[in-house]
């Protein structure tokens, strides 16, 4: 997996060699998410907080709130990380910080101990400090803490030299648990090398600098030869996960849908490349694309409209079926809100407080009296719309309610 990396400093997005010399800033940090989010998880990277220099909390936040990320730099108490995993972090990224007690109040799996080494040692303090530990030493004892390691080779950091892959084969073989490389990816070789280990490789410089591009990283980690050009591309409903078809890629139709953002495939029986709903009009808005472990199959996760089967139906397989859920509902009041059909109740709750404040109370108390497994139902289904509703109407949304019981989560 491609880990694109966002480091932050005083609002920009930025690029230090070894961690000190500024090689370049940018402004356009949303942009950048939504364009490196195609092809992975973003890392955003708090140079500020890691450094002592304030922080980037607030640009994070808002952040988040377009894409889920994993954060870190700086995470040094379970305040800050309860914060921003209830803010939509996907997970954070703690440096000698996961040896304290506090983390064991976090969910596991959504923790990332940095492994930053100069050689075989790791490093504190910023880099600053030799810690005397061996890190193939310290790995069995720290993935009991964590779900994964991301190991900077501090040395290579910025310098665009190439990754050290002797050291490298050595963590990714001694650790039970994934593992993300950073410091000195340089070359679409390194991919590939990351790939056969079954590594992630987290993407700064190269990116920035222009060494590659991140089409070209992700291409570089498919096996195209192993099934004659063609990779099976299942394609999933970006909201529901559901599966909507099967499709196949070649790298010019990948290239095709990443540079156009859209379901584009290739065509077996006409030969040729084919953009969904080119004829039907039921188009597809790719949202990200995913590699399996082996390189050779894909996943695309799309805005689908309409249907996506030609005999007009939502999946092409029978079992996936465009299922109700919380989530579904939270679109649909979504959609309420702004553009209501005329005598919509929804709209009306939106827009008289007093009355969804009422309802909220007269739902709540009929819950609590109700005892018949079917009266509990009907009543419990009342509430959740009506404090789905209240939590729209206040700028909240199921996802953030979701991340907030995420949190909480031991």
């Amino acid at each position: 997996m491609l880990i694109p990396s966002i480091d932050l400093y005083n609002g920009q997005a930025v690029q230090w060699r070894q961690g000190k010399e500024k090689v370049l800033a940018r402004d356009d940090v949303e942009q950048l998410l939504e364009q490196f989010s195609l092809y992975g998880e973003v890392a955003l990277i708090d140079l500020n907080a890691a450094l002592g220099e304030g922080d980037n909390r607030a640009l994070i936040k808002s952040l988040l709130k377009r894409r889920p990320c994993r954060v870190g730099g700086g995470i040094r108490n379970l305040e800050t990380a309860i914060e921003y995993l209830k803010s939509g972090a996907s997970k954070i990224i703690l440096g000698t910080a996961a040896r304290e007690d506090w983390v064991s109040k976090l969910p596991k799996d959504a923790l990332i101990f940095a492994i930053d080494a100069k050689g075989d040692e790791l490093v504190t303090r910023g880099w600053t400090a030799g810690s005397g530990e061996q890190v193939l030493d310290l790995i069995p004892e720290m993935a009991k803490r964590c779900s994964e390691f991301l190991y900077t080779q501090v040395q290579k950091e910025g310098m665009l030299q190439g990754l050290d892959e002797p050291r490298v084969r050595a963590v990714v073989e001694a650790s039970p648990i994934p593992i993300t490389i950073a410091g000195g990816i340089t070359t679409l070789d390194d991919i590939r090398l990351l790939r056969s280990l079954g590594a992630n490789g987290q993407i700064g410089m190269a990116i920035y600098t222009g060494r590659f591009t991140l089409e070209d990283a992700l291409i570089a980690g498919i096996d195209f030869a192993k099934q004659d050009g063609l990779i099976p591309t299942i394609v999933q409903d970006a909201l529901s996960n559901e599966v909507l078809m099967l499709a196949y890629s070649n790298e010019e139709s990948l290239r095709a849908a990443l540079s156009e953002r859209a379901g584009i495939y290739f065509s077996r029986s006409r030969n040729q490349l084919w953009r969904k709903g080119e004829t039907s009009g039921h188009v597809q808005r790719l949202q990200k694309v995913d590699v399996d472990c082996d390189g050779d199959t894909l996943i695309f996760r799309v805005e689908q409209s309409d249907v996506a089967c030609h005999l007009n139906r939502w999946s092409c397989f029978p079992s996936q079926r465009q299922r109700f859920t919380l989530s579904s509902l939270d679109k649909v009041l979504e959609q309420r809100q702004t553009h209501a059909p005329a005598g919509s109740y929804t709209k009306t709750l939106f827009d008289v407080e007093a009355l969804r404040v009422a309802k909220l109370r007269e739902e709540t108390e009929e819950l609590i009296e109700a005892t018949e497994p079917e009266h509990v139902r009907w009543e419990a289904a009342d509430l959740l719309y009506f404090a789905l509703v209240n939590a729209r109407a206040k700028g909240v949304s199921l996802a953030e309610i979701e991340n907030e019981l995420r949190a909480r989560q031991k």
